[in-house]
């Protein structure tokens, strides 16, 4: 089963950028992602860790702690709990076969170098890019 950490965690701070200045509810947020209110609860709570969300005053006063156009994906990859990688290597292979010894150290390089490529990608596409790109899918339905 994939991991959504990364995408749901987009969703939230887009859908605040979006109705930037309006009263929001967990459960407003909740129902976009088809999720529990706790979940966005929480993700909310790992935000204002990360100082991406602004500090509230009061549950439905949200706010980014910047200017969209200054969070990118990278910033928002970072505050992900466990620094969680894109792909992982299965390290239980059999040491006693040629392939099983070698493929795990192998796998480790190639994809520390995917990482490295979606991260700098990550690190030029903003939250102010989606916001963009909503309105135009928008407009265009």
């Amino acid at each position: 089963m994939a991991n959504t950490q990364f995408s749901d965690t987009i969703h939230v701070l887009v859908y605040i950028a979006y109705f930037d200045g309006k009263k929001i509810t967990s459960q407003e947020i909740a129902s976009s992602l088809e999720t529990s209110p706790s979940l966005i609860r929480k993700i909310m709570a790992n935000l204002k860790r990360s100082q991406l969300l602004a500090p509230t005053q009061g549950p439905t006063k949200l706010a980014l702690s910047r200017e969209p156009s200054t969070i990118t994906l990278q910033d928002i990859y970072h505050t992900l709990p466990g620094q969680p990688t894109l792909l992982n290597v299965d390290e239980h292979t059999s040491q006693s076969c040629p392939i099983g010894a070698v493929m795990p150290p192998l796998l480790t390089t190639y994809y520390s170098e995917i990482q490295a490529a979606a991260e700098a990608k990550m690190a030029k596409i903003t939250l102010q890019d989606i916001l963009n790109d909503i309105a135009l899918k928008q407009h265009l339905t």
